[in-house]
């Protein structure tokens, strides 16, 4: 992939990409690893076809493109390769003696020498269920929770590090600390992810790739030459927390210095036979910040309020008596007093013991001035923190830091309006999405932090919008892949214990295994998605139609999960969705030319499009099942409808929600839907008096009246403690409406990847100016416009290469990239 950066239109005639695996012979076009030859076409995303990659090698690379009369030659970059294979890897799985039970989790050493300058040095690691790893006792990353979680017996992930700068000549040492994460999960909870088949004791897998600068390599693999004991961390759960001990800390454990004599390592059989790079990028501290107020409740329990309700971890600096035991308690609530409440959050957790509690770390003190307790191997969802401790410690005595995390991924988009509520939104949006990107999109980082597929795939395109996290859903991709059962269904969960039963979750929730990859392709270009996940869709669609009843429809499983008032017909709408299923299952067929395919799939819509406006449609009424919101949006959304109807029974939508005073009465699928279509059939005001509506239900009310910071599960966060997670994303998908409606940034229907773009902003009278920009695989593209008085100033840049159609209310243009401005009458623009 490459950019054109120009400032002048420029459109792409030819390539030639050179892959060579020195820089000298890049240069001089000899031994190339590939070259493609001139191939005349204005393709910039292009997938490698050259000679068989080796393990462990930098390779040289650039491109030449011709434009009209001109060739322009890129600048040489280079990419590096890892393990190409499973025989790539010298290392052996360890562990140590313990059982998986035993709770302490386990760490290991190696002292080794490095005899020669060092030019190089790379670490390839999977530490189950994560790790910290150090060199020389410097730590190496910022996280400690890492790998991502996969299904552990199917497929393990392992990370790179460049430690060249860590390691010296002469003698080293590499330590690493394991924690439980997934891999061990000891705790119980609902999910039964203490009864996955993969659970066993921690352990450890790891090379340190030593180049010197004479050329010769050599290899620090694990085996049971390191050593192994347990220390500090006496119990880490990733729903209950971290408990360390810092009495039983060993200073100096990881540096060459160390003396203490540790057991031996033994050895551990691999948890899968699919091991991969990592090509996500690392769960990572993202950020830190500092309560807003703190409220002592007595000399041994204060609690803070952290300002905002986020992921992630906190760090306490504190002084106090040796021995003394710390808790610190995290939580989303408070109750009437002014203490913590974990009500909503506490429900799905099994305790074995009083110690189990939701979301708390356990620090005891060793008694030596202020120590520093930052828990590794989980994290929390939270606004509130209580702290408490078996003795009375002073408040100054005690600071307090929050550490946000998630993937780290690089925010690629943005957007602000005159409107300062849909700003607040939107940033509510923003801070819900990154509070459940752990390695995978969940559902909230407190009581289950599971990867629940519809809310995953309702916020993916808003989340593309605003990051760069295409790699995620990728990964994600090949999770829902392992978590087929033999029978071709697909779990409501993912990855999944295989012990829960999910049935209930049903076709909504399971349409992810087509919806996910579909957006991979439309956002990337990403045809290996729809490679990896194909077969896995075939044999789902195979079990659906074993599921079908007598006239063809589908019956059960979720449908508009926490709708306010209006139920859809559950009925109607998994139909519905086992319509669109095949309709993208056509559409990866055609993409990977798979023709007949495409035939079988389209046809077995069309038959599912026949059935459902037979049972479904009133051709009276112009309305769908039992008339909600949702039941008239979702078949525009699909493309169900007659055509003679589409506009009318779009007009009757917008006028049931005109007729309740523009108040939505959806669920999670509607908050995706709704607007949208809405939209689309040119009633974008409606969406923008719906969405900031004071009072309940809707986004605006849940940041003016509620005051909040997240988004919540739920539009009456006050009805059920059951549903009252206040970090949930999925309601999130509102955040693409406004790039996509209000800046009008879409990409052209039949072609990815934003190569051809289409601009067609909804100039609403209620806002006064729109800011928006996306960062494309083809570069920026950018709308903005802004009212002053009865003239609208609409200014607009399409990236070099691409193509972009121009819609505005009087006039429709195309234009190839480069920046444009129209000045507009507001007068002429009709709502």
């Amino acid at each position: 992939m490459w950019h054109m950066n120009s400032k002048k239109p420029q459109q792409q005639q030819a390539y030639r990409i050179i892959v060579a695996n020195s820089i000298e012979k890049l240069n001089t076009d000899s031994a190339l690893v590939w070259d493609s030859g001139k191939i005349k076409a204005d393709d910039q995303i292009v997938y490698y076809e050259g000679a068989p990659l080796m393990a462990h090698k930098r390779y040289y690379w650039k491109v030449e493109i011709w434009t009209a009369g001109k060739k322009i030659v890129s600048k040489p970059t280079w990419f590096e390769t890892a393990k190409i294979a499973s025989s790539d890897w010298k290392a052996s799985w360890i562990t140590d003696t313990h059982d998986k039970e035993f709770e302490p989790s386990p760490r290991f050493r190696k002292v080794f020498n490095a005899q020669k300058p060092i030019a190089e040095a790379r670490c390839y690691i999977s530490g189950l269920g994560y790790y910290q790893l150090y060199l020389n006792g410097k730590t190496i990353g910022e996280s400690s929770l890492n790998p991502g979680f996969t299904d552990y017996s199917k497929r393990v992930l392992y990370n790179t590090y460049d430690v060249t700068e860590a390691l010296q000549k002469g003698t080293n040492c590499i330590g690493v600390q394991l924690g439980n994460g997934w891999f061990n999960e000891q705790t119980p909870t609902v999910w039964y992810f203490h009864l996955a088949p993969w659970r066993a004791r921690p352990q450890l897998l790891c090379e340190v790739l030593i180049t010197y600068t004479d050329g010769e390599q050599e290899i620090i693999k694990s085996d049971t030459s390191w050593q192994t004991n347990t220390g500090p961390v006496r119990f880490d759960n990733i729903h209950v927390g971290t408990t360390y001990d810092a009495r039983l800390e060993q200073p100096g454990w990881n540096t060459v210095n160390f003396k203490e004599s540790w057991k031996a390592s033994t050895l551990a059989n691999a948890p899968a036979h699919l091991i991969e790079s990592q090509k996500m990028p690392l769960i990572a501290e993202t950020d830190r910040y500092s309560p807003v107020s703190v409220t002592k409740i007595n000399d041994t329990c204060y609690v803070y309020d952290m300002g905002m309700n986020t992921a992630g971890i906190t760090e306490v600096r504190i002084k106090g008596q040796k021995g003394t035991r710390v808790m610190v308690r995290h939580a989303e609530m408070l109750d009437s007093v002014g203490n913590i409440d974990q009500r909503n959050i506490n429900m799905h957790l099994r305790p074995r013991n009083e110690r189990e509690i939701i979301q708390s770390d356990v620090y005891i003190l060793k008694g030596a001035g202020e120590e520093v307790f930052k828990p590794a191997f989980t994290y929390h969802g939270f606004q509130y923190v209580e702290i408490t401790s078996d003795h009375p410690i002073a408040q100054e005595d005690i600071h307090l830091q929050g550490i946000k995390m998630h993937s780290d991924v690089d925010e690629i988009g943005s957007f602000t309006s005159s409107s300062e509520l849909l700003n607040k939104i939107l940033a509510i949006c923003k801070n819900s999405y990154l509070s459940n990107l752990y390695s995978l999109p969940t559902d909230c980082p407190t009581r289950e932090k599971n990867g629940w597929m519809a809310d995953g795939f309702m916020v993916q395109e808003a989340g593309m919008l605003n990051y760069n996290s295409n790699t995620i859903y990728a990964k994600w991709v090949k999770d829902m892949v392992d978590a087929q059962q033999e029978n071709g269904n697909m779990p409501g969960i993912v990855p999944t214990s295989h012990e829960w039963n999910s049935d209930w979750a049903g076709p909504i929730w399971d349409a992810a295994i087509f919806i996910v990859p579909m957006n991979l392709y439309d956002y990337y270009e990403d045809k290996e998605s729809i490679k990896n996940i194909y077969a896995t869709a075939e044999r789902y669609l195979n079990y659906l139609e074993t599921e079908e009843n007598e006239k063809g429809l589908l019956s059960s499983g979720l449908g508009d999960w926490l709708f306010y008032k209006a139920e859809t017909s559950t009925e109607f709408m998994v139909t519905a969705y086992y319509y669109w299923d095949n309709i993208l299952m056509a559409r990866m067929a055609h993409i990977l030319d798979k023709n007949a395919d495409e035939a079988k799939y389209l046809k077995k819509a069309e038959e599912l499009k026949q059935i459902i406006n037979k049972e479904f449609f009133d051709e009276g009424k112009i309305a769908y099942a039992n008339e909600t919101q949702l039941s008239y949006a979702l078949p525009l959304y699909m493309n169900l409808v007659p055509e003679k109807y589409e506009n009318q029974l779009a007009q009757n939508l917008n006028n049931k929600i005109k007729d309740n005073d523009y108040y939505l009465d959806y669920g999670f699928i509607g908050s995706l839907i709704v607007p949208e279509v809405l939209s689309n059939y040119g009633y974008a005001e409606t969406v923008f008096k719906m969405v900031t509506q004071e009072k309940m239900p809707s986004w605006g009310n849940w940041v003016l009246e509620e005051g909040a910071t997240s988004l919540f599960e739920t539009w009456d966060i006050n009805r059920n403690i059951g549903d009252a997670s206040r970090n949930h994303p999925s309601m999130g998908a509102i955040a693409a409406w406004m790039y996509k409606t209000l800046a009008g940034i879409n990409k052209a229907e039949k072609t990815p990847a934003f190569k051809d773009i289409r601009i067609q902003p909804a100039f609403i009278p209620q806002l006064d100016f729109v800011k928006a920009s996306y960062e494309s695989q083809y570069g920026r593209i950018t709308s903005e416009w802004k009212r002053t008085g009865k003239k609208i100033k609409f200014k607009v840049s399409i990236p070099a290469g691409c193509s972009s159609t121009i819609v505005l209310p009087q006039e429709t243009k195309i234009v190839n990239g480069g920046s444009y401005t129209f000045r507009l009458n507001a007068v002429d623009l009709e709502y």
